[in-house]
């Protein structure tokens, strides 16, 4: 099947709710999952960027793609379900879909994510799509800065939408002004061998968790 929507040539993509195939009630049940997780402030990315940002993560793949939370499983029967793949097919062209890496991303006033390419953690990532919880802030912007463009790309999805990034393309997450935004980010690939690459070690804040 054709995919919808060419990534490669519309590399960002952004979901109404209305678009995404999660009830009400899984939207509910994945925002009380993210805020019984327990988050680590993490300073530094697997790719050696620069970060402030909370994070809670239910999947990785710094080898092969496990388990890291007991709410893993839960988050992973919503966001993988056969409506959800079927959604996803529409930008990756299949429904035979690896979640390679989970993670609910927090982040308050001062925080912020540095520019980072997905594929630098693993080159077999496909596209990520970012469910967002939040509306009560301000800045946070998901930012694509191309070398062609005299202003970057900016994007503030609502609560219950969703952007799509192809993981090949550098972005960022300017800095939160006031108030706190909450994602869940999901890394797709076609591929469940193992990491072709050994991600850096995520650097992590003294006392950085809760």
């Amino acid at each position: 099947m054709m995919p919808k929507y060419d990534i490669e040539k519309q590399p960002t993509l952004l979901f109404e709710e209305g678009d995404i195939p999660l009830t009400d009630k899984q939207w509910q049940q994945l925002a009380h999952l993210l805020a019984k997780s327990e988050y680590q402030h993490v300073i530094g990315g697997d790719a050696e960027e620069g970060h402030s940002v909370w994070v809670s993560r239910y999947y990785n793949d710094v080898e092969s793609p496990q388990a890291l939370s007991d709410l893993s499983e839960e988050v992973k029967t919503i966001v993988m379900s056969a409506e959800m793949r079927a959604f996803y097919q529409q930008f990756t062209g299949t429904d035979k879909l690896c979640l390679r890496r989970c993670q609910a991303n927090r982040l308050s006033q001062g925080d912020f994510i540095g520019v980072h390419k997905d594929q630098d953690s693993s080159p077999d990532y496909l596209a990520t799509i970012v469910f967002h919880f939040s509306n009560e802030y301000k800045g946070g912007y998901f930012q694509i800065d191309k070398d062609d463009a005299i202003t970057p790309q900016r994007y503030r999805p609502s609560a219950h939408m969703a952007l799509v990034n192809n993981c090949s393309i550098p972005h960022q997450v300017t800095r939160v002004e006031s108030g706190e935004r909450l994602t869940l980010a999901c890394f797709l690939s076609t591929s469940f061998t193992p990491n072709k690459v050994t991600p850096s070690a995520f650097k992590i804040s003294d006392g950085g968790a809760h």
